[in-house]
């Protein structure tokens, strides 16, 4: 696995814990201020990269991480 990918994951991985410990789901402006505290990836990239809207990424993590439950 490259160094991006793993970057990607770390950052998505964040992301669950974010939305499973806060249940909810973050704006991109509450986002962006974590991802540039913990350096993470920025919503922007997180929509480039995974190819759909940030908020649309968060809600299918939201659902994947509630199936897990």
């Amino acid at each position: 696995m490259s160094n991006y990918e793993q970057y990607y994951k770390k950052t998505v991985d964040a992301l669950k814990q974010y939305i499973k410990e806060n249940k909810k789901i973050p704006t991109e402006k509450v986002w962006n201020k974590i991802a540039a505290e913990k350096e993470l990836l920025t919503s922007q990239t997180l929509s480039y990269l995974s190819g759909t809207k940030f908020q649309n990424l968060c809600e299918e993590l939201n659902q994947n991480t509630q199936k897990l439950q």
